[in-house]
């Protein structure tokens, strides 16, 4: 049984259980789509482990996981959102691998097909969406709003539309957004490119939405980052601290800490 520790005040223990680290786990090369989605499904997990706890065993269990934010590229990878599940037939997969070019996966995230590959901040944002007060409609907000900051911070002008994501102009796009939610537990998040290869886009109707097109940081004059996707990770995580209600502060944390956080929440659900 979890039991607050004897010599630490009441108030305390109750504000350390409201007051939350945002985890960032940024890794700074070329990763393959699956190997991300591994992280973020374990990570998902854990969320979903500690409410069926809370549920049986009510307020005798470890805190919540922390909300954590994975930020990375991807090797050139086209998805399609979950309405497009089995539709697309096997000559429309051919022309999106590009003879092996790319790779193709169906995701659970709302939206449309859509690109991930170099020069793209990819960010998955993994929390519970009660621990913030956010409905599904605020979270994608807060989500775009964190981006429309992050390109105010280099200048950029940005904003939202009638059509999803975050635009530069009425038919360039910046970013893509596309979430899950499992019991409001969040997945998946948004594509921001930063100097991502803007050829890759012409295999698709991006999101959907027919004579839009996507741009980018660098080509939109932004170049003192663009070669370190790095840096804009940091910049977008602090972005998401700032609009993340309850979170305190950015702590970065390697992928070695992922894969063990939670062990105390596995073995209470074997008990």
């Amino acid at each position: 049984m979890y039991l607050r520790p004897a010599r630490l005040p009441r108030a305390t223990w109750i504000r350390s259980q409201i007051l939350m680290h945002l985890c960032h786990l940024h890794i700074p090369y070329q990763v393959s789509y699956l190997h991300t989605a591994r992280l973020q499904t374990h990570l998902v997990s854990l969320h979903l482990c500690h409410k069926a706890l809370v549920s049986r065993l009510g307020t005798a269990v470890p805190p919540a996981p922390h909300p954590t934010l994975l930020t990375f590229q991807t090797f050139p990878t086209y998805t399609c959102g979950r309405r497009e599940i089995g539709k697309l037939s096997s000559s429309q997969i051919a022309h999106l691998r590009c003879n092996g070019e790319a790779e193709f996966y169906e995701a659970q995230r709302g939206g449309q097909t859509t690109f991930h590959g170099p020069g793209q901040l990819t960010a998955y944002l993994i929390t519970a969406l009660d621990k913030h007060g956010l409905s599904p409609t605020t979270y994608i907000q807060m989500l775009e709003a964190s981006v429309i900051d992050t390109c105010t911070q280099y200048g950029l002008a940005s904003f939202t539309t009638e059509n999803p994501g975050v635009w530069t102009s009425e038919d360039n796009k910046i970013a893509s957004v596309g979430v899950h939610l499992r019991r409001n537990v969040t997945s998946h998040g948004v594509g921001l490119n930063v100097s991502t290869d803007l050829k890759w886009f012409d295999r698709i109707v991006a999101c959907g939405l027919v004579g839009k097109r996507a741009t980018n940081l660098e080509e939109k004059g932004i170049r003192a980052f663009s070669s370190s996707l790095s840096e804009v990770a940091k910049v977008f995580a602090m972005c998401v601290r700032t609009r993340l209600k309850g979170v305190i502060e950015v702590k970065e944390i390697s992928e070695k800490e992922i894969m063990m956080y939670g062990s105390d929440l596995k073995d209470l659900e074997s008990v």
